[in-house]
């Protein structure tokens, strides 16, 4: 225990002084750093140690900075980017397993770009009859995709001239020689060339010429655009429900009558068979039951369409023939009712004249009484009064 502690505690009872103190802990020296570990250096490859003089680290700034003109700059800027995007797609690929499918946008940039840069390779190249050729052909091809970049959702147009080109290189692979393409470390990718010329030729040999024009039918002349509306017009005849089942309709009756028919030609065959003198007799009869089925048929057949919607018309006139019956019958029960009130009223009619006229007889007889009353108190009053006092 510290001596601070321990003269704080020390006439305390019960406190054992000569024990260390659990709670207390002792100070921690501060150390001061190495010189070795202040001193150490980080050092790698990928940093580069070498001077570089004020005058060329302006220069290489400036070069960067754009003191060229707006093209140079942008296409510089764009064959940066496609490069970067070019390494992280590859790196991301290294990374995770396969390369992540790109999207139609991101393919019509990579050819626009790559048409561009061969535009450029060509240009600074020396000026031959094969290197103004391929030119015309990169320019055509530009021409084409800024036609795709151009359209609202170029994904549809883009995704059939891919099919085109590749088709086409799938029946003609052939190809003119490969022009060299510069690299960052003044290289050549051949490779990359030959597979950039070959897409720019079989582009060239698929949409050259008629670009733009719709694809044609030569067996017929028109539009193959007007085939597929012409079949999907009949697809939708055939789909449509209400001629489904009209169809199916009629060819049961056609079913029904070939068995009776069928039937009937082999009565007709037994028959002939079993008694040819009356042959002729057996044959007129089925002939003219076959008559008379295919007038009922052809009565019947025009009325077949018109089923369905007499039948949905009989269900909702059946449900206002059941409401029009409740109605007259409520109507029936009125009637009654009224003709009940009717004859009360017709009976207490009666018998209110009843009760009338019985009120007649009894205030004439009371009036009878009250006078013969009269009279009998008038006369008594009369034999009173004529009383000796």
């Amino acid at each position: 225990m510290s001596a601070s502690v321990g003269t704080k505690y020390a006439n305390l009872p019960d406190i054992d002084t000569e024990q260390p103190d659990v709670y207390e802990t002792p100070d921690v020296a501060e150390e001061a750093p190495s010189e070795t570990e202040a001193e150490e250096e980080v050092y790698s490859a990928d940093i580069s140690t070498e001077a570089m003089g004020a005058s060329a680290a302006a220069a290489r700034f400036r070069a960067s900075a754009g003191d060229v003109d707006g093209e140079t700059a942008l296409a510089r800027y764009q064959r940066s980017l496609f490069r970067t995007l070019q390494l992280e797609s590859l790196a991301d690929g290294a990374a995770t397993g396969p390369r992540l499918q790109e999207t139609a946008a991101q393919r019509l940039q990579r050819l626009t770009h790559e048409t561009q840069e061969l535009r450029d390779q060509l240009a600074a190249a020396d000026g031959t009859q094969h290197s103004v050729a391929l030119m015309e052909l990169a320019g055509n091809l530009r021409d084409e995709l800024g036609r795709l970049a151009a359209q609202g959702e170029p994904q549809g147009a883009l995704s059939a001239l891919l099919r085109r080109v590749e088709s086409a290189q799938a029946t003609d692979p052939a190809a003119p020689k490969p022009v060299p393409q510069r690299t960052g470390q003044g290289g050549v990718k051949a490779g990359d060339s030959a597979q950039l010329e070959q897409r720019i030729v079989a582009l060239e040999r698929l949409v050259g010429a008629s670009a733009g024009q719709p694809a044609r039918d030569t067996a017929t002349g028109h539009g193959l655009a007007d085939a597929v509306a012409r079949l999907r017009q009949q697809m939708d005849v055939l789909a449509d429900p209400q001629r489904i089942d009209g169809i199916q309709r009629r060819a049961k009756q056609a079913l029904v009558e070939m068995d009776r028919l069928e039937a009937a030609r082999t009565q007709a065959a037994r028959a002939d068979t079993a008694d040819p003198a009356d042959t002729t007799r057996v044959d007129a009869a089925a002939l003219r039951r076959i008559d008379e089925m295919y007038e009922t048929v052809s009565a019947v057949d025009s009325l077949v369409e018109l089923a369905p919607a007499t039948a949905a018309r009989l269900q909702s006139l059946a449900t206002l023939h059941a409401e029009a019956a409740e109605a007259v019958s409520r109507i029936a029960r009125v009637d009654a009712a009224q003709t009940n009130i009717s004859e009360e009223l017709a009976t207490m009619r009666d018998v209110a004249a009843g009760l009338t006229a019985s009120l007649r007889e009894n205030s004439s007889t009371l009036s009878d009484n009250v006078r013969h009353l009269d009279a009998r108190i008038s006369a008594l009053n009369d034999r009173i009064a004529a009383l000796p006092q």
